[in-house]
């Protein structure tokens, strides 16, 4: 399974690829339990990185996991204060090899060699001249070899600052710029080899290149929402791609959108709009007939190959299913994580065997300097075999109101 989801100015893997715009997440597991009630049961320069708290294995799933919470770096080896900086997609080539992309203020990229998270600036180019920035918002890859991440430039024309698309690539050794259409928006992007990519934007676009040129179809999106925001892709196959979004409109509930490729052609398909639903923020494809998404009010959807439910399933401890990213290793091994509540030092993990689902401990934020820090719900995930998943995202500074730092959240073993 293929994925990619993050923040607009947002990722993953499993391979799955890692999502545009921050996202609400303002609510907590146990608010989350009576809202899906309507459901049905069935889912680079290297630096020192900053103290991480002590791991928490896991009970079931990803081979016992041992999960680890990490600040990963900026170039001055601590995050300075009021930088906001957050983690917004990310993609797993293998357990010893993962890259992390966001909104820094310092990398733009970050790599986990398997024992330390470092960090990389932009690769020389246009964006990297006096006057421009960009900040990397999406990635995917097939390989350690074969990488892309896009995002958003904020380019200096002399009399003005012109935002634009840019697009990086990673060929195993170093990061180049990649020269991209005009005028073309790139959003959450989605690879099947070097020759077969997507990506789908905020303008109801689906963008596709073919390792030559670039193509452009309209998603058939239905929705009489007035603000688009696709936030995810993934497939399981180049015949069967979904991608998600939110549509939204001040003063209303936001609807989820979800959109199918076959291999020939883009559908809307409809997604249960009760409770309410909620937005999308991230969806995994395990299979033609398995897929799971998530919302940004908590709410798992699931697809079984003809129709989407949400799930209104329970862990052992008697609490809801809920989260705001959701990777898989594989239909029996599936995971979705999401904010606690506020003043809670820690995320929601929740483990599905095929059977049941498992709610799993995650370390606290207590081992990280500087102290104080509560997580939001992750952003992105990824997941790569044998054993390895990851949750990246932003935690907030408890002693002032703006203070932001990257989190990653994943298993030590592999």
């Amino acid at each position: 399974m293929l994925k990619s989801k993050g923040r607009t100015a947002r990722a993953e893997s499993a391979q799955r690829q890692g999502s545009g715009g921050r996202r609400p997440k303002a609510w907590s597991r146990a608010g989350v339990l009576g809202a899906v009630s309507v459901g049905v049961i069935a889912l680079g320069a290297a630096f020192s990185v900053p103290a991480s708290a002590a791991p928490v294995a896991a009970a079931s799933g990803a081979a016992a996991a041992s999960f680890k919470i990490f600040n990963p770096p900026s170039p001055s080896g601590v995050i300075p204060f009021g930088s906001p900086e957050q983690l917004t997609s990310i993609y797993a080539a293998s357990p010893t090899d993962v890259w992390a992309v966001g909104q820094p203020a310092g990398d733009q990229f970050e790599h986990w060699n398997g024992t330390s998270w470092t960090g990389q600036g932009l690769p020389a180019g246009l964006v990297t001249e006096p006057g421009n920035s960009a900040s990397v918002s999406f990635i995917t890859g097939t390989s350690a070899s074969n990488i892309t991440a896009v995002g958003t430039a904020d380019i200096n024309t002399g009399d003005t600052i012109v935002q634009e698309s840019v697009a990086f690539h990673f060929n195993g050794t170093a990061w180049s710029e990649m020269t991209i259409p005009a005028n073309m928006e790139l959003g959450p992007v989605l690879a099947f080899s070097a020759t077969n990519l997507w990506s789908v934007n905020n303008n109801g676009d689906a963008e596709h290149f073919n390792g030559t040129t670039w193509a452009t179809t309209s998603l058939p999106i239905v929705t009489t929402q007035l603000n688009l925001d696709l936030t995810s892709i993934s497939g399981s196959s180049p015949s069967d791609i979904w991608a998600a979004g939110i549509a939204s409109t001040q003063g209303k509930h936001d609807s989820p959108i979800l959109e199918h490729f076959n291999g020939t052609s883009w559908s809307n398909v409809t997604a249960p709009v009760s409770a309410p639903t909620g937005g999308l923020t991230d969806v995994v494809d395990i299979s033609p007939t398995d897929a799971y998404a998530v919302t940004n009010v908590g709410a798992i959807l699931q697809w079984n190959g003809t129709t989407w439910t949400l799930l209104n399933a329970t862990t052992q401890t008697g609490a809801a299913v809920t989260g705001s990213a959701v990777a898989a290793l594989s239909p029996t091994d599936v995971w979705i994580a999401g904010p606690t509540g506020a003043g809670v030092d820690t995320v929601t993990l929740d483990n599905f065997n095929g059977t049941t689902w498992t709610s799993v401990p995650a370390p606290a934020t207590t081992g990280l300097t500087p102290a104080g820090q509560t997580p939001a719900g992750p952003d992105a995930a990824a997941a790569v075999g044998p054993g390895t998943v990851w949750f990246v995202g932003n935690t907030f500074d408890s002693t002032t109101s703006n203070d932001e730092f990257p989190f990653a959240l994943g298993t030590s073993n592999g």
